[in-house]
């Protein structure tokens, strides 16, 4: 394991970098911080390990966390001819075998793996889940797909964001409303760069613009300058050489809707689950997401449920509240857990 060095400017701990290899030969590249008992926090779609850094940072006074990027991410290996829950199972598998972790959160996509993770793997003894798509009924909305698959075909890459974000009722209040023939160009070039805003051409760009409309467009893209700079700095170099950049990401939200094809009508399977469970969700965060808490809250054996106030799908993130899901993790993880199965 080498030392990874951590650039940004936050006050975020030194971690180190590492790989495990999965039971089919992938490579599967992690990031690792603190001391303690282990823990493994897997991202959602459109994210990787760089995501949970500051979440990380909340827990390394107390736990060693592994981060890992999941499959077809920066330190990892390709999705493979044969993904899906399967693959990302066998993948944390390695993990914890190499950390001798037996807790796990998983945010979003991440928490589908990691509920099904649960019922396979006896090394987990517990699981925090925040709102997994898990699809009851065809719950799950998917009918954005196509547009999505097309878009980044096409190499438009910022219109494949905001189809996927709006598809999947996540967008900030700006992306929902902001017409998309506004959006478009501009927000293709962002996902190209990594920044909306360059500098050296921002006088070309503006050209023929009034200033009321600049102001504007300035507003309506600044959801999207917030997740661009989470993962690279305005000169396009990632903030540490692990980051992935964002138009490395955006493509890989197509595996992340094969795991959800992939769970659908699974809702009973998981009343086997041994693990104790934490469910956790936003006030804030799309109704079918916590109608699907409440189907889950009513089959697993071993529950508790918490919902945060004012925060939505993705307060674990780097820029939500992670200090609010770090908290609860704390206490949650805290106690001595029953052995799998007990």
């Amino acid at each position: 394991m080498s030392d990874g060095p951590n650039r940004d400017h936050s006050p975020l701990p030194a971690f180190a970098v590492g790989s495990v290899t999965s039971r089919d030969g992938t490579v599967i590249g992690y990031r690792q911080m603190g001391h303690g008992p282990g823990m493994v926090l897997v991202h959602g779609g459109t994210q990787a390990a760089q995501n949970f850094m500051k979440l990380g940072a909340a827990l390394a006074d107390s736990f060693t966390v592994s981060i890992p990027d999941r499959r077809g991410r920066g330190l990892s290996g390709p999705p493979g001819d044969d993904y899906g829950l399967k693959a990302e199972c066998e993948d944390l598998d390695a993990l914890l075998q190499k950390s001798g972790a037996h807790d796990v959160f998983g945010l979003s996509s991440g928490a589908l793996i990691c509920l099904h993770a649960a019922l396979v793997l006896p090394a987990i003894r517990r699981v925090a889940l925040y709102e997994p798509p898990l699809s009851i009924d065809h719950s799950t909305p998917l009918d954005w797909l196509a547009r999505y698959d097309r878009e980044v075909a096409q190499g438009r890459l910022g219109s494949a964001m905001v189809t996927a974000i709006r598809g999947t009722k996540t967008a900030p209040p700006l992306l929902r409303c902001v017409p998309r023939f506004v959006l478009d160009w501009p927000l293709n070039r962002a996902a190209r760069l990594g920044s909306d805003d360059d500098d050296g051409d921002r006088g070309r760009r503006s050209g023929g613009r009034s200033p009321a409309r600049r102001t504007a467009l300035r507003l309506a893209l600044r959801p999207l300058r917030w997740a661009a700079t989470k993962h690279g700095s305005r000169d396009h170099v990632p903030v540490n050489p692990a980051d992935v950049p964002l138009n490395a990401l955006v493509a890989t939200m197509h595996y992340d809707v094969m795991l959800v094809q992939e769970s659908e009508s699974r809702l009973e399977d998981y009343r086997d689950v041994p693990a104790e469970v934490l469910l956790l969700g936003g006030s804030k965060s799309p109704l079918y997401l916590k109608r699907t808490l409440d189907a889950l809250e009513n089959v697993l054996p071993h529950e508790k449920r918490v919902e945060f106030q004012g925060v939505g799908h993705v307060a674990a993130d780097n820029g939500g509240r992670p200090e609010l899901v770090a908290e609860e993790l704390r206490s949650f993880f805290a106690g001595e857990a029953e052995p799998a199965g007990s």
